[in-house]
């Protein structure tokens, strides 16, 4: 991480330049990456301005401004307002995962039986048990993908109901479509 400190019209002292510093290693707890933070200390009348801009990886920019009597006072609230906006884009980041994951991503164990029905109920059993990835498919995809398999049956999700489908093949060579009342 790269730190640039700018004084316009402003000295900056050698104290005031490890205070900045070690306020801006903080941000990197909430943000992986950072590659430069530029830091303006500028001064009008009686205000004294902190502006902070941090660059990241993947395109994330992040920037405040602060004005108060007092220099250092603008860069510590200057940075917390940075520190604030890296929790935001964090928890944005990590709820936008694991909404994509729930959404497009359904793993499920299917259990296949005995075809042999001559078996009594009390001793019938698992035979097989097989895990699927849940793809969201159309219909029609559906009996392409089960046509190329050449399987007996498919468990998809559908992508016009988005909801578990399982399509079949019937004896008389048809297909046949099992989806859950909405």
């Amino acid at each position: 991480m790269v730190i640039k400190i700018t004084g316009r019209h402003v000295d900056v002292p050698a104290r005031l330049k490890s205070h900045i510093e070690s306020r801006v290693q903080k941000i990197g707890r909430y943000i992986d990456g950072i590659t430069d933070v530029h830091v303006t200390l500028s001064t009008e009348k009686y205000r004294q301005i902190a502006e902070v801009n941090v660059h990241c990886r993947g395109n994330v920019h992040l920037s405040a401004k602060e004005a108060s009597e007092d220099i250092k006072a603008s860069v510590t609230q200057a940075i917390e307002k940075l520190e604030a906006q890296a929790k935001r884009q964090t928890e944005k980041r990590i709820h936008k995962k694991r909404r994509r994951a729930a959404r497009f991503q359904g793993v499920g164990t299917f259990n296949v039986i005995s075809s042999d029905r001559n078996i009594p109920p009390a001793d019938r059993r698992v035979v097989e048990s097989r895990r699927f990835v849940i793809k969201p498919l159309t219909v029609e995809e559906a009996v392409i993908a089960i046509d190329e398999e050449q399987a007996e049956f498919l468990v998809f999700r559908n992508a016009m109901t988005d909801s578990t489908n399982v399509l079949y093949r019937r004896p008389d060579g048809n297909f046949g479509l099992i989806a859950p009342e909405l």
